[in-house]
This record gives C-alpha cells, sequence and structure tokens, in this order.
C-alpha cells in the first residue's frame, strides 16, 4: 500500500467516527504521539483501546482540506477541522509507515482556534 494511501484511510476513519478500525492500522509495535497524549502510546494494542475509547465520545470534529507531502515512507498531512460550529483549528499528523502499509509511528500536532 501507497504511503498517502495509508493516511487517506486513517483521516477516512477518522471522519467516519470508526476509530477501533483507525487503530487497527497501527504495526504491532508501533507508537503514538497525539496532541492531546500525556506521553506516547506504544504498541498496537494500546493503540486499538485508547481510540476505541474515543468511539463513545460521539466527537463533532471532522477532518479536510487535507495536503499530502511525502518523502519515502514518511507522509505529512496538513489538516483543517471543524466542528458544526465552523472551524475548529489546523492539524500535522506525521506518519511514518512500514513497506506493509501499517502505520509505525504517527505524531500529531494541533493548534486550535480560539473560540469565539
Amino acid at each position: 500500500m501507497n504511503p498517502i494511501d495509508t493516511a487517506k484511510r486513517y483521516i477516512e476513519l477518522f471522519n467516519a467516527q470508526q476509530f477501533t478500525a483507525m487503530g487497527e492500522l497501527f504495526a504491532e509495535d508501533s507508537i503514538w504521539e497525539g496532541p492531546t497524549a500525556q506521553m506516547p502510546i506504544r504498541g498496537r494494542a494500546n493503540i486499538i483501546a485508547t481510540y476505541s475509547a474515543m468511539e463513545q465520545m460521539n466527537m463533532d470534529l471532522q477532518m479536510s482540506g487535507v495536503h499530502f507531502h511525502r518523502d519515502g515512507n514518511t507522509v505529512v498531512a496538513e489538516i483543517e477541522t471543524r466542528t458544526s460550529a465552523g472551524p475548529a483549528g489546523r492539524v500535522a499528523d506525521i506518519f511514518e509507515i512500514d513497506d506493509e502499509g501499517r502505520i509505525l509511528r504517527m505524531t500529531g500536532y494541533a493548534s486550535l482556534y480560539p473560540a469565539e
């Protein structure tokens, strides 16, 4: 699988709120560092557990306006986020992807817009 295809699938699953399936994109010994995580989450099972908990949250957040930049097996996704109230912020997700299309490491950075 092309690394950009993996990043696109991750975003599609986020927008569909299929968080468990998002976690299944990760390799067994992967690392996830999110903008809200207190520390890196290590291992596919732990990442799936973290994402699965998000399914209960009924999040009002969508990713759009995505621009992908690829260098080998590394993909940077520049993302606009929106809620039903309007623009919410910008996110940069950096994906390191193995040759089988599994995420080895994902690091997310977020800049949220102030509430009006």
